[in-house]
């Protein structure tokens, strides 16, 4: 690890444990055969089962709640919901049930924003850093060695003989390996492969977290202690923790620039749904980045040499990474029967060069406008 654990996004991030790929299923079952499929949708409905064995197996204490609302601003927004509702029933899911209009929203969120959603009980949220490191301290036990402060300046893929590869620590240091998995997301510009980062996007993400809320504001807003996602692309993501915080996110933008005052962008977001919020005092507000790919679907690959890497979870990554380390796992033991079916997925290549940021900078500006517009 670069810095201690948890300092980028694992430990970050808004806490939304989620189903699925990050992407409508439909781009990924277009690219396989039916039987690949089949195991591609089985290996993403598997992260929150295994959140969850996790959770219980190592008894870590990280408020992991179930109940989600994938929320809806207008007509366009259900009807997507509907189709993913038919897709992923015809599957076999059976966690949602779909609240159309004010009234049934009413018993799960006290907002005049949405006109639907569907109510997810197979997802949820959690405090992902209890998590994490709840994850590091059964590693640990395990026999597993973390080294945090150890940032890998550069790879050197000739080594030192006999197939092994030495990875550049800071400091002098190395460490020879024949196999490596790069699992570092956003946070890999200066090591990844050129075919990682020309697939990658970098999209900075914001949270505020506000002073713990009163019960009875808590009951007017989120009674059931759902965590909520609206549809949008530039998309507000919030929930309350366990010490009755609004953890509110959103504003994703693709500059890198170090925001220096986001908080009032942030909560005007939050006061837009909940204007009953207008007076709630910040406890904390940060930023981060998050690995998207062009199609939102996770990127795995191999190279000839055994570095292994995914990237990309767009979103999802609370719960995907685990599943996607399993994978990792099962591939460099054997079993790559899910990993190389994932890695099969074409992804395109994002602009290169002088013009990446602001091509990409203008892609946001459209899909946000389209938000606006309700396109």
């Amino acid at each position: 690890e670069a810095g201690p654990i948890g300092t980028g996004a694992s430990g970050r991030n808004g806490g939304h444990v989620c189903q699925g790929w990050s992407s409508d299923f439909i781009k990924i079952q277009k690219q396989l055969a039916p039987a690949d499929a089949d195991i591609a949708w089985d290996a993403g409905m598997a992260a929150v089962d295994l959140v969850t064995e996790r959770v219980r197996k190592y008894e870590i204490d990280c408020d992991l709640t179930f109940g989600y609302l994938h929320a809806a601003l207008h007509k366009r927004h259900m009807d997507e919901l509907d189709e993913m509702q038919a897709e992923w029933e015809a599957r076999g899911y059976q966690h949602f049930s779909r609240l159309d209009g004010k009234t049934a929203l009413d018993d799960h969120i006290g907002s005049n924003a949405y006109v639907g959603a569907l109510h997810d009980t197979g997802c949820g949220h959690m405090q992902p850093l209890k998590y994490l490191h709840g994850l590091a301290a059964a590693a640990t036990r395990a026999g597993a060695q973390i080294f945090e402060d150890s940032p890998v300046q550069a790879i050197d893929r000739t080594g030192t003989g006999q197939g092994l590869k030495q990875l550049k620590i800071a400091g002098g240091r190395a460490v020879n390996a024949r196999i490596i998995m790069l699992c570092g997301n956003a946070y890999l510009a200066d090591v990844g492969l050129p075919q990682m980062t020309r697939r990658l996007a970098e999209v900075v993400s914001s949270v505020l977290a506000t002073k713990p809320l009163s019960e009875n504001m808590v009951r007017q807003i989120l009674p059931t202690g759902a965590a909520v996602a609206d549809c949008n692309t530039a998309l507000n993501y919030y929930r309350i923790d366990a010490r009755r915080r609004m953890i509110f996110g959103g504003r994703s933008s693709y500059s890198k620039l170090n925001f220096r005052n986001i908080t009032p962008d942030l909560r005007r977001r939050m006061t837009d749904v909940f204007p009953i919020l207008q007076d709630a005092g910040i406890e904390q507000v940060w930023s981060g980045k998050i690995g998207i790919t062009m199609n939102r679907i996770p990127h795995f690959g191999r190279t000839d040499d055994d570095i292994y890497f995914v990237q990309g979870f767009s979103g999802h990554g609370v719960a995907l990474t685990g599943q996607a380390g399993r994978m990792l796992a099962e591939a460099v033991i054997g079993d790559a029967t899910q990993f190389d079916v994932m890695s099969s997925l074409t992804h395109r290549i994002f602009p290169g060069g002088p013009l990446r940021t602001p091509a990409l900078a203008l892609g946001m500006a459209w899909f946000k406008m389209r938000d606006r517009l309700r396109l």
